[in-house]
């Protein structure tokens, strides 16, 4: 592997990990690391904690730009991957530098899904997804006494934990679109809406948000198409997370939700790998394709994709019971029911 440079674009629980695993596996290789996100590689699953005023914010990261520095990781953070030609081996960033590339390992995430109808309201809507992110939270909650959040992902549930624990008043707009990318049945939103009562938050359900406004800079005024109208101090949308891949799309990958893999996690195109919440996973004994949701699945997959891109035969060992189908959609992912 002498003189060889390995890239992994996106520096989330897959692509750290996948990075970290190159470097030890491949000692003489280069390895780069390309990052949209400033900062070193952080846990999101951590986030709800830390604006719950249980952990202070450096307990989010996993390793720190000097750390990589210190592991001979090139870390390239603050850049954008604009386009990756599989053929020729390069990617071109947002500033037009062209990158060659040996092997490459795609990990670049999800970013936050606003529902078309939902768009244009998007300036008053708060979303989770990165320190960033959670820097927002955390300045406007100690001024905030009561906070909307509408979706229903595996993070608002965890969100509305810490807002109990800092004694927050909860309203929570479950909407058909909740649990995204599973559609939920009738039953299903009914236990889910009884979980959260139980625990003094006030379930909306039924009603479509119709308009926003400000009445005062330190409250939203919320309208639904009831009359039924609601002020609060913040807003969260929680719709989960679509593939980052818009910079795949003339790039000759096969596409659907993610990006298109075998079970080994392999493009199609040598020595190109897909891995953690952008990528679509085939299974050979569903005979169809699955998606990856939460951290410690994020984890394995990116190890899988390193050794892989290594030279390795490693399948994604998930079995066929711990995946399920709704409407179309393989799941594999810790669940809601921890609330």
């Amino acid at each position: 592997m002498s003189g060889q440079h390995f890239l992994v674009i996106g520096n989330g629980p897959a692509g750290n990990e996948a990075a970290l695993t190159l470097r030890e596996k491949a000692p003489d290789a280069q390895v780069t690391i390309i990052s949209r996100n400033l900062g070193g590689s952080y846990c999101p699953h951590l986030i709800p904690d830390y604006i719950a005023g249980k952990i202070p914010e450096e307990c989010l990261f996993v390793v720190t730009p000097d750390a990589y520095t210190d592991k001979n990781i090139k870390f390239r953070h603050g850049q954008r991957v604009v386009d990756l030609d599989p053929m020729k081996k390069t990617v071109i960033l947002d500033h037009k530098e062209v990158i060659p590339f040996d092997g490459v390992i795609i990990a670049v995430g999800g970013k936050p899904r606003i529902p078309e109808y939902l768009r244009v309201f998007e300036d008053s809507l708060l979303t989770l997804k990165t320190v960033e992110d959670a820097r927002i939270w955390v300045s406007m909650l100690p001024e905030t006494d009561s906070v909307l959040l509408i979706g229903g992902d595996l993070t608002s549930f965890a969100v509305s934990k810490a807002l109990i624990h800092l004694g927050k008043k909860i309203y929570f707009m479950l909407t058909e679109h909740a649990f995204w990318p599973l559609r939920p049945d009738g039953a299903l939103l009914d236990e889910v809406s009884q979980r959260l009562a139980c625990r003094g938050v006030e379930v909306i359900s039924g009603k479509r948000l119709k308009s926003l406004t400000r009445p005062s800079g330190k409250c939203v005024a919320a309208r639904f198409d009831d009359g039924y109208e609601l002020e609060v101090g913040m807003i969260g949308a929680f719709y989960g997370l679509t593939p980052d891949i818009d910079f795949l799309r003339r790039s000759g990958f096969r596409m659907d939700r993610g990006v298109l893999v075998d079970e080994f996690l392999h493009t199609g195109f040598e020595g190109v790998y897909a891995t953690g919440d952008c990528a679509q996973i085939y299974h050979p004994d569903l005979r169809d394709y699955w998606v990856s949701i939460g951290h410690a699945n994020a984890v394995i997959l990116g190890r899988t994709a390193a050794n892989n891109l290594l030279g390795g035969e490693d399948q994604t060992a998930v079995v066929a019971e711990s995946i399920f189908e709704v409407e179309g959609i393989n799941v594999n992912t810790s669940w809601w029911m921890e609330f």
